[in-house]
C-alpha cells in the first residue's frame, strides 16, 4: 500500500481519532480524513475517493457497520480494506461484521502496537517486517516506521470519562413557538448537540430517525400535545429509554404528576431559570449514560455466560476425546516390552492425559454445581471402608513417601452420598493434606457421629498461611502449590454441598483440619 493513500478515520471520539492519526502518520500514512459519524463519512467518499477505512461501530446519524455495508454494495468501495475499532467484543457482532465484508476487527482498548501490526497485517504488510522492505504482493514500498518500533504499552481507546461523554449529548427541544426554541437552544449550544422539533409529530419522526440522548418538551402544542407525544415515544422500543424532561407553564399538581405518569423524569416550569434547567439536564444525562453502561456490562456478562456456556460444550465434546485417546495410548505402550526410559516416559504420558483428564472432568461437574443442574445419584455408602481404601492408595499413589497417613476406622459406618464424587472429593482433601504437611509428620484421618451426619475430618501439620484463610474455600483462590488451578478446595466444598454437607476448615498453633460432613444413610 502507498504510504499516499487516502485513509478515513470514523469514529465520534475526537480523542480517539487524533490518536489514531498519530499512529498512521508514525507509520507513514499523511493522507488522512478524518469524519465524526458514518453519514458524514459516506458524504466525503462520495466526493473523495478513499484507500483504507479505520471505523467506530456504535455512531450517531449511521453507525459503522451501516457505513460498511453501504460500501460493501457501491462498486467504487466494494473493495476497499474496512478496520472496525469498536468496543463490541460479543461474537454475535464479530460474526455480523464478518458477513458484511470486515476485513480486520479490533477491541477497544488496545495498544498502538496491536493496532499498528492488525493496520498493516491488513494490507499485507508482515508486522516484522524491517522498514522500506516490502512484501512481494505490497503495492509499494512500506512505511518509514515498521510497527514492531512502536511503543507496546500505549493505549487507545480507554472508555473516555462519563463526564466527557455526558458533553456530546444531543439534545431535541421540541416547542411549537419558535421564539422559546431560540432562547432554549442559545443557552444550551454551547454544551450540547441540539435538534429541533416544532411539533409532537415531527419530534416522533427525528426521535426515531436520529440519536437523541435527552428531549426537552412542551407540553400546550396544536395537534398533538405534550403528554401524548411522551406517551408514543415511550411507547416505541427505539425512543422508550430517552429521558424526557416536560417544560411548561402548566405547573398544576395534576399535569406534573400525569407528566411522571407517563414516563417524564422531570417537569420544569417555564420560564426555567439557565442555571437550574442546565444543572438539571446535567443530572439526567449523567445517570442516563450510567444506567446505559449498567446495561452494556450487563449485556456483556450474559454474552459472557454464553460463551462460557459454548466452552463448557467444547470442553466435554471435544478436549475429552483427544486426552481419552492419549491415556489409552500411554496404557497401550505401558503393556509392551520398552526401555526403562521408554517406560518412564510412558508413564509421565499416562500421568499427565489422567490428570489431565481429572480436570476436566471436575471442571465441567464445577460448573454444573455453580448453575444448579448436578443432579447427584444419592445412596447409601460404606464410608469407612471408601476412606481405608483411598488411605491405602495414598501411601503409593503420591509424590511423598515421607508422610504416614493414619486412619481411625470405625467399623459399618454408613452415609449418604454420591461414590463417585466422594471418591475424588475425599482423595483431593488428603491429597492436599499430604502435599501440605512437612517432611517426617503423618496425616490423621478419623469419622466422628452427629445428630444425622458423619463429620469425617482430616488433620495434618502445618498452618494455612493468614492470607490464604479467608479465601480457603474461593473460587481460583491464591496458593503457592506449584501447578495449582484454583479449584481444588472450592470443588471440595462444592461436592460437600450438593450432596447435603458441608466443608469446613480450622487451622492455627501448627496444624490444619478439614472437616467434611455428610448425611447418614
Amino acid at each position: 500500500m502507498d504510504k499516499s493513500a487516502a485513509i478515513l478515520i470514523v469514529d465520534d471520539y475526537l480523542l480517539i481519532r487524533t490518536h489514531v492519526r498519530q499512529v498512521l502518520a508514525e507509520l507513514g500514512f499523511l493522507n488522512v480524513f478524518q469524519a465524526d459519524n458514518g453519514k458524514t463519512a459516506q458524504d466525503l467518499m462520495r466526493r473523495q475517493q478513499i484507500d483504507v477505512v479505520v471505523g467506530d461501530w456504535g455512531m450517531p446519524v449511521m453507525s459503522g457497520i451501516d457505513l460498511l455495508k453501504w460500501m460493501r454494495s457501491d462498486h467504487r468501495y466494494a473493495g476497499t480494506p474496512f478496520m472496525m475499532l469498536t468496543a463490541e467484543a460479543n461474537p454475535a457482532s464479530v460474526r455480523t461484521a464478518l458477513q458484511a465484508g470486515v476485513n480486520a476487527y479490533m477491541i477497544k482498548p488496545f495498544t498502538v502496537h496491536s493496532f499498528a501490526c492488525k493496520f498493516m497485517s491488513m494490507l499485507g504488510v508482515r508486522p516484522d517486517t524491517a522498514a522500506g522492505r516490502p512484501l512481494a504482493r505490497a503495492a509499494a514500498p512500506a512505511p518509514t516506521l515498521a510497527p514492531a518500533a512502536l511503543p507496546e504499552s500505549n493505549v487507545i481507546g480507554l472508555t473516555p470519562p462519563i463526564g466527557e461523554r455526558v458533553k456530546k449529548s444531543t439534545v431535541l427541544i421540541v416547542d411549537d413557538i419558535p421564539t422559546n426554541i431560540d432562547v432554549l437552544a442559545g443557552v444550551l449550544k454551547d454544551d450540547y448537540a441540539i435538534k429541533v422539533a416544532i411539533s409532537g409529530r415531527k419530534a416522533l419522526e427525528i426521535a426515531d430517525a436520529f440519536h437523541v440522548d435527552l428531549i426537552l418538551l412542551d407540553i400546550m402544542m396544536p395537534a398533538m400535545d405534550g403528554f401524548e407525544t411522551c406517551r408514543q415515544l415511550k411507547a416505541n422500543p427505539k425512543t422508550a429509554h430517552i429521558p424526557i424532561i416536560f417544560l411548561s407553564a402548566r405547573d398544576g399538581t395534576e399535569d406534573v404528576v400525569a407528566g411522571l405518569r407517563l414516563g417524564a423524569v422531570d417537569y420544569v416550569s417555564k420560564p426555567a431559570d439557565p442555571t437550574i434547567l442546565k444543572a438539571r439536564l446535567s443530572a439526567h444525562l449523567l445517570l442516563a449514560t450510567a444506567m446505559q453502561d449498567i446495561k452494556h456490562q450487563n449485556e456483556l456478562l450474559i454474552d459472557n455466560a454464553r460463551l462460557r456456556e459454548d466452552v463448557e460444550r467444547i470442553t466435554r465434546h471435544d478436549l475429552k476425546s483427544p486426552i481419552t485417546v492419549a491415556l489409552h495410548g500411554s496404557q497401550a505402550l505401558l503393556a509392551s516390552p520398552l526401555t526403562q526410559a521408554q517406560r518412564e516416559h510412558a508413564h509421565m504420558i499416562e500421568t499427565a492425559a489422567g490428570n489431565a483428564l481429572e480436570m476436566v472432568n471436575r471442571t465441567l461437574d464445577v460448573y454444573k454445581m455453580e448453575q444448579g443442574t448436578y443432579q447427584p445419584a444419592l445412596q447409601a455408602l460404606d464410608l469407612d471402608e471408601m476412606l481405608a481404601r483411598i488411605c491405602r492408595q495414598a501411601e503409593f499413589a503420591f509424590d511423598r513417601n515421607d508422610v504416614a497417613v493414619k486412619f481411625d476406622r470405625p467399623e459399618d459406618v454408613m452415609c449418604l452420598g454420591e461414590p463417585l464424587l466422594c471418591y475424588s472429593m475425599f482423595g483431593n482433601v488428603l491429597k492436599n493434606a499430604v502435599e501440605a504437611s512437612p517432611p517426617g509428620s503423618h496425616v490423621s484421618v478419623g469419622i466422628a457421629p452427629g445428630d444425622g451426619k458423619l463429620h469425617v475430618t482430616i488433620d495434618n501439620a502445618g498452618d494455612v498461611p493468614l492470607q490464604a484463610r479467608a479465601h480457603f474455600f474461593q473460587k481460583y483462590a491464591p496458593s503457592s502449590k506449584l501447578g495449582g488451578h484454583g479449584l481444588g478446595t472450592y470443588s471440595i466444598r462444592l461436592m460437600a454441598e450438593v450432596q447435603g454437607g458441608s466443608a469446613d476448615m480450622d487451622t492455627g498453633h501448627g496444624r490444619t483440619r478439614l472437616t467434611i460432613t455428610l448425611p447418614c444413610a
